[in-house]
Parts: C-alpha cells; sequence; structure tokens
C-alpha cells in the first residue's frame, strides 16, 4: 500500500486538471476511496494548496543516495566558482598589459567576457565589485610597473573597462533570464 501511495501522490496533481487517462482516473478515485491519507491531500491541493506544503514529509525524508550527489554538486559548484575568479583576474590582468600596443582593442572582447564570469559569481553584485576589482588590479599593475601607464590614466581606463564589464554582465544576464526554468 505504501508504494502505491508515492504513485498516488506523483499523480494527484495531474488527477486534479484532468489530465489522465480514463484507467488511471479510475485507478486514483479508486484508492482516494480507500486511503484516508491520500484523500487528505487530494482534499488539501483541491482547496490551492502548494505541492511543496502538501508532500513536506515526503521532502523531509529524502532518500540517503541523494547527500552525496549534494555533496559531489556543492563541490562542482565550489569548483566552477574558484576557475571563474581565476579567470576574471586572469583576463583583466592581461587586458592592462595589452593596453600599450595594438592589442588594445582587445579589450573590447575580454572585459565583457569578465563581466559574464562575474555575473556568474555575484550576479547584480558584479555591477559594483567588478569595477573596485579592476581597479585593484590595475593600481597593482601600475604600482609593479607591469604595464607603462601612468597613474591618472588608470582611472580613465579603469572606467572605459567598466563601461565593457557592464556589457558583458547585461548580457550574461540576458541569456540566464531567456533559458532560466519557468516556475
Amino acid at each position: 500500500m505504501k508504494n502505491e501511495c508515492k504513485i498516488i501522490s506523483d499523480l494527484l496533481p495531474l488527477y486534479l486538471e484532468n489530465m489522465v487517462c480514463d484507467e488511471t482516473s479510475e485507478f486514483v478515485k479508486n484508492h482516494l476511496f480507500e486511503c484516508e491519507n491520500c484523500r487528505k491531500d487530494f482534499e488539501a491541493l483541491k482547496n490551492g494548496a502548494d505541492l511543496k506544503e502538501v508532500f513536506k514529509e515526503d521532502a523531509e525524508k529524502q532518500p540517503e543516495n541523494i547527500k552525496p550527489f549534494k555533496r559531489i554538486m556543492k563541490k562542482m559548484n565550489m569548483q566552477v566558482h574558484s576557475i571563474s575568479y581565476l579567470l576574471i583576474i586572469f583576463f583583466i590582468f592581461f587586458g592592462f598589459l595589452s593596453m600599450n600596443s595594438a592589442n588594445v582593442f582587445y579589450n573590447s572582447l575580454i572585459m565583457p567576457i569578465v563581466g559574464v564570469f562575474g555575473y556568474i559569481i555575484f550576479r547584480f553584485k558584479a555591477f559594483y565589485k567588478l569595477p573596485v576589482l579592476l581597479l585593484v588590479i590595475n593600481l597593482l599593475a601600475c604600482l609593479f610597473n607591469l604595464a607603462d601607464v601612468e597613474f591618472i590614466d588608470i582611472f580613465f581606463w579603469t572606467a572605459i573597462f567598466t563601461a565593457f564589464v557592464d556589457a558583458g554582465i547585461i548580457i550574461a544576464f540576458l541569456i540566464h533570464f531567456a533559458f532560466r526554468k519557468e516556475k
């Protein structure tokens, strides 16, 4: 009977919307007639309760084999963020070091990539965190004479880089918005 209740709990939202075939509908009706718990769940759904509220007990009793999967996903998420941080720093240094050469125009491609990786890590906080990071890295590069740029020009170039980075953040947001799942 326990497995049957699990099947019914999966079918209840579809049954409520009349999206099951006649045989399935008859199966659900018979089960609801016999099972008090499933009948209560059905009445709660019928009265507009949220699925998460109705089946809260099932969510709390997650199987033990889900925990290693969550641990692996958390570890992978941390690795993606670490790689994104490194790529942001690398691209900012590369962009700043290529300012005095003929490659300065590559920054119009490099800095939006920094914005995309910044959006992956920070979401909308990237609009104020990345310009600060740009300024700090540019100041450090100037301090250690990695680029032949005057101190005052750093602020000018940081402002230009920030515009390109913001464009990358907006592009990443639009892609994220276009491909997100409906809730």
